[in-house]
């Protein structure tokens, strides 16, 4: 809802739309909200279960990847569109605090509602205003989400990790 409220925001000044992939408790209540916020043509529900390629191409044909969520603990679907090349935002809180910087797209206040909200609209805003400085983000990302995430990264701090442990012993 943090979403839909922030493209209502600037829905007279810039053409935002969302594709919200994925099917829950929350699916009807968001198309609800998205129709009482005169939002129905702007946002698309994806809710057939996808092939990972699938929702990547969803993902790359993003401009930006957002992740509004207040209670996301880990953010794995953050590492996703960085390896597709996307910038992301999403609420500094837990594991996307960890995540997202500057470098790779923007961390959202976790101070409340409003905070997020306004902190949405100006990354839409900065989005529409500098297309390039968010290319470079994405590009950034995916940088990032191979040297530090994929699977060499992953063994080598595993292998790092073994030979600290052996050398105590």
């Amino acid at each position: 809802t943090l979403l839909l409220e922030a493209m209502q925001r600037v829905a007279g000044e810039l053409a935002v739309e969302a594709v919200l992939v994925g099917n829950g408790p929350l699916e009807a209540d968001l198309r609800a909200e998205a129709a009482a916020r005169d939002l129905a043509d702007r946002v698309r529900f994806i809710t057939e279960n996808l092939p990972a390629p699938a929702v990547a191409a969803e993902m790359r044909a993003a401009h930006l990847f957002c992740l509004p969520s207040v209670r996301e603990s880990g953010g794995a679907v953050l590492l996703e569109a960085m390896a597709c090349a996307r910038p992301v935002t999403a609420v500094a809180f837990g594991g996307p605090a960890e995540i997202v910087d500057d470098a790779v797209g923007r961390a959202l206040p976790d101070s409340g509602r409003e905070a997020v909200v306004s902190g949405l609209v100006a990354v839409f805003r900065d989005v529409s205003a500098h297309p390039e400085a968010w290319r470079a983000r994405g590009a950034e990302g995916l940088r990032r989400a191979q040297e530090r995430y994929g699977w060499d990264a992953k063994v080598d701090a595993a292998v790092a990790l073994y030979r600290q442990l052996l050398g105590r012993e």
